[in-house]
């Protein structure tokens, strides 16, 4: 009887040490967290370097990795009018940056222009669920609702089809 409840004992203390460093260890070896939880965020700075959090755990991760300087140049692009410009540095931008989510507003922006609506609405719906509720890109998100909206409503924000004749 004593060794049975030995072993009882013993296999729950395991099991519970293991289910509590699962949880609590945030991610993978290198303090890196996993992206499998609503817990991680991520912010990225204009030149792609990503701060990674873990709300549950309270690890945090720099990567420097992706910092890609061509991401900046995007506003003097869009400034200039160079809209096939905006485009190519978004997508590389969003290949080399992914969690860097001005790119998609970018993007967005460039089929607008293009006169791609529906495209549009949906590159803009794209980064509306990315960003969700994060508050680093609360002017973008403005931006974007109101361009969403304008198009769900039939207007066009854009200009790009004629105003109905009187």
């Amino acid at each position: 009887m004593r060794i049975c409840l030995r072993l009882l004992i013993t296999a729950t203390v395991l099991l519970a040490a293991n289910t509590l460093h699962a949880q609590g260890r945030g991610g993978d070896d290198n303090n890196k967290p996993v992206n499998n939880t609503e817990t991680i965020h991520y912010a990225c700075t204009a030149d792609g370097v990503q701060r990674i959090s873990d709300a549950y755990s309270g690890s945090a991760y720099t990567d420097n990795s992706p910092k890609i300087k061509y991401i900046l140049p995007i506003e003097g692009a869009r400034a200039r009018g160079e809209w096939n410009e905006v485009e190519r540095l978004a997508q590389m931008s969003i290949k080399s940056a992914p969690y860097c989510y001005t790119p998609y507003f970018n993007h967005a922006q460039y089929l607008m222009r293009q006169c791609k609506l529906p495209e549009a609405k949906t590159a803009l719906i794209d980064f509306l669920t990315r960003v969700n509720t994060d508050p680093t890109y609360a002017p973008l998100i403005t931006l974007a609702k109101a361009a969403q909206e304008q198009l769900e409503s039939g207007r066009d924000p854009s200009g790009c089809t004629a105003p109905p004749a009187k």
